[in-house]
């Protein structure tokens, strides 16, 4: 009878340093994946900065061509110059009060 516990008990034991191998081996694989995050989180900043700042030039581009006398993208130059009038203005409005 007291082998069998014996038994038991060392089986438990090997089963909980197994455990407690596999708990140590997952804590290294999450602290991997949260630097792995966090680069492609960096990366995805680098790549919404780059599209903001292509935005900004294609449109640009468009009031550009509009002034150039070009029928493509006539419409928005329009709105963003009526926008940029408006914009002035306001500060005008402002500045007299």
């Amino acid at each position: 009878m007291k082998e069998q516990i014996w038994t038991k008990l060392e089986q438990l034991e090997k089963k909980i340093q197994s455990l407690k191998q596999e708990n140590f081996e997952y804590r290294e694989k999450i602290a991997n994946f949260e630097q792995i995050l966090k680069e492609q989180r960096g990366l995805l900043n680098q790549c919404n900065e780059e599209n903001n700042d292509l935005k900004t030039k294609l449109e640009q581009f468009a009031i550009g061509s509009a002034f150039a006398g070009k029928a493509e993208g006539n419409q928005e130059a329009k709105a963003k110059i009526d926008s940029l009038i408006k914009e002035i203005n306001l500060c005008i409005a402002t500045l007299k009060d």
